[in-house]
């Protein structure tokens, strides 16, 4: 009888386990580095920075739909 089990098996890379974090880090990355820049007065340097930083990234949400 065939297994309906879909547990994988085996170990996964360090990088899989840290992607989904890896969005949430770089956010956060680029919000202190404008929130220094504007706090020291460069506001130049930290509309910027979040305009850098709102062209690399940005939301993506996928939608799973299961019957």
């Amino acid at each position: 009888m065939t297994s309906l089990d879909r547990t994988r098996t085996g170990t996964e890379s360090s990088a899989a386990q840290y992607y989904p974090w890896l969005p949430v880090l770089s956010t956060l990355a680029v919000l202190a580095t404008v929130l220094v820049l504007a706090f020291t007065g460069n506001t130049a340097a930290a509309v910027a920075v979040a305009a850098a930083g709102a062209a690399a990234g940005g939301i993506h949400i996928t939608v799973h739909i299961r019957r």
